[in-house]
C-alpha cells in the first residue's frame, strides 16, 4: 500500500512459482503517480481521493524530483529493495548521528538524547504494530537477522522428535531460521502448502499438520511471490490447539495493510522499516511471556530486562530515529487522537488511492504479452497485493521498455 513502485529483477523465492526467469513486484503507494505520469498511462488529473494531497506527498520525497536520461521521472520499481524515503526521515537520521552519538543510560546530554530516540521509537512502533507495550518491541538489523536471532534462542527449547511447521508460501527469511533450528535440535520440519485455487494458506490444512509434538509454526501475512494475503487470525486460532510458538512474517504485509499483532494473538512478529519509507532497520514484536522465557545470546553485562536483553550491542540509533520519523510521516496522512488511530485512518486513505493505482496498473499489465499477473487475478487490495512476472526469458531492457 505504501510501497513505492520500483523495478527489480530477481529469482522467484517460492519453489511453486513456475513462471520462468525473473519476478517483479508492483507495490502501489500514494507516490506512484511518478510511474503513471510516464508513458502517458494516465493524466495526473485522474480521480484521486481528495483527502490525499498527491502533490504535497510527492514534494516530501526528494527522489521523485530526479529525472532519468530521457528527462522523464525515474520509475522506482525495486520493491524488494525498499521504498524511497521522505525528507523528514533523512533529517531525523542526520540529526541523530550528528547530535546523539552515544550509548544509552548515561547522565549526559547525548546519551539522554539516545534514550529519548529509543523510547519514542518503541512507542511509535508499538502503535504501528498494534502492540500494547513498547517494551515488547525489539529493533535489529533487519527481519532476517532478527529471525535468526530468535531461532538461536528457540533452539535450546527443542528436542529430537519435536516438529516445526513452515509455509511453502513464505520468503526464505521466514523458513531458513526455523529449518536452522530444526537442524541444530533434531526437530522435524513439516511444510504447510498453499491452496492453488485461492493462492493462500488455509486453516484446515494447518490443522491436519498439528500434533502434540508441534513446537513452532511460522507463516507469512502476505506472500512476496504471489501477493496473497493469509488469514492470520484464523491460522493463529487453529495453531492454539498446540502450545507452539506462532511466528508471523509481516515484511510484505506492513507496507500495504496495518498490522494488528495483539488482535491476531501472534507470539513473534517481524517486519522491516525500509519497506514502508524507513531506513534499514528490522522490528520484532513479541509477547512478554515469550520474550522473557527465551534466552537470547547477549553480552553478560547487558541488562536482562525487556527489550534490552534482545538487542545485542550498540543499536543503530540513527536508523531507529529514521524509523520513528517514517511512522510519524505515515501517521500525518491520517487523523485521530492517538498515533494508532492516525495510522488506521492513514492506511484507509492510502488504500483507496492504491486500489485505483492497482486497477490502472493491472489494466496496463494485461495489455503486455511479456507479463503475467501472478496469484489471485482480481486487483482487489483486500484480497492481494500486486505481484507480476515475466512469461518467459526476456532481456531486462526489453522488459522495462514494455512497461
Amino acid at each position: 500500500m505504501h510501497q513505492l513502485i520500483s523495478l527489480h529483477l530477481q529469482a522467484p523465492q517460492n519453489q511453486y512459482n513456475k513462471l520462468p526467469t525473473v519476478q517483479l513486484k508492483i507495490l502501489p503507494t500514494p507516490l506512484c503517480a511518478t510511474f503513471f505520469k510516464s508513458k502517458a498511462m494516465v493524466s495526473t488529473q485522474s480521480t484521486l481521493p481528495s483527502h490525499l494531497d498527491i502533490a504535497c506527498i510527492r514534494d516530501a520525497f526528494p527522489a521523485l524530483a530526479v529525472n532519468g536520461p530521457t528527462n522523464q521521472p525515474w520509475l522506482y520499481f525495486d520493491g524488494p529493495g525498499g521504498t524511497q524515503v521522505p525528507q523528514s526521515v533523512a533529517q531525523a537520521i542526520s540529526h541523530a548521528i550528528l547530535f546523539a552519538s552515544a550509548n544509552r543510560g548515561a547522565p549526559f546530554a547525548t546519551s539522554q538524547a539516545v534514550d529519548a530516540i529509543m523510547s519514542a521509537a518503541s512507542e511509535d512502533a508499538a502503535a504501528f504494530l498494534g502492540v500494547n507495550a513498547p517494551d515488547r518491541i525489539v529493533f535489529g538489523q533487519n527481519m532476517t537477522s532478527l529471525a535468526f536471532h530468535a531461532s538461536n534462542a528457540i533452539i535450546p527449547t527443542l528436542a529430537p522428535g519435536d516438529e516445526i511447521i513452515v509455509s511453502n508460501l513464505d520468503h526464505d527469511a521466514n523458513v531458513a531460521p526455523w529449518v536452522h533450528a530444526a537442524q541444530r535440535s533434531g526437530a522435524t520440519v513439516r511444510h504447510l502448502d498453499f491452496c492453488r485455487h485461492t493462492m493462500t494458506l488455509r486453516p484446515e490444512d494447518l490443522a491436519k499438520l498439528l500434533s502434540p509434538k508441534t513446537k513452532l509454526i511460522a507463516f507469512t501475512a502476505a506472500s512476496n511471490a504471489l501477493g496473497s494475503l493469509t488469514p492470520v487470525a484464523e491460522l493463529v486460532q487453529v495453531a492454539r490447539a498446540t502450545n507452539a510458538i506462532v511466528i508471523v512474517d509481516g515484511t510484505h504485509y506492513a507496507p500495504h495493510l496495518l498490522p494488528d499483532v495483539d488482535k491476531w494473538d501472534v507470539d513473534l512478529f517481524f517486519c522491516s522499516a525500509y519497506k514502508f519509507f524507513g531506513p534499514h532497520v528490522g522490528l520484532m514484536a513479541g509477547k512478554h511471556e515469550i520474550l522473557n522465557r527465551l534466552k537470547p545470546c547477549k553480552v553478560r553485562p547487558a541488562s536482562d530486562c525487556l527489550p534490552v536483553r534482545w538487542m545485542t550491542g550498540t543499536q543503530n540509533h540513527e536508523g531507529i530515529a529514521g524509523l520513528s520519523a517514517a511512522l510519524n510521516y505515515l501517521a500525518s496522512l491520517g487523523e485521530g487522537p492517538t498515533k494508532r488511530e492516525q495510522l488506521v485512518m492513514a492506511y484507509k486513505r492510502i488504500a483507496l488511492h492504491e486500489a485505483e493505482l492497482m486497477q490502472l496498473f493491472t489494466n496496463r499489465l494485461a495489455a503486455q504479452t511479456a507479463w503475467q499477473l501472478t496469484g489471485v487475478q482480481q486487483p482487489d487490495p483486500h484480497r492481494r497485493v500486486a505481484t507480476f512476472a515475466l512469461r518467459g526469458p526476456v532481456p531486462p531492457s526489453q522488459a522495462v521498455d514494455s512497461l
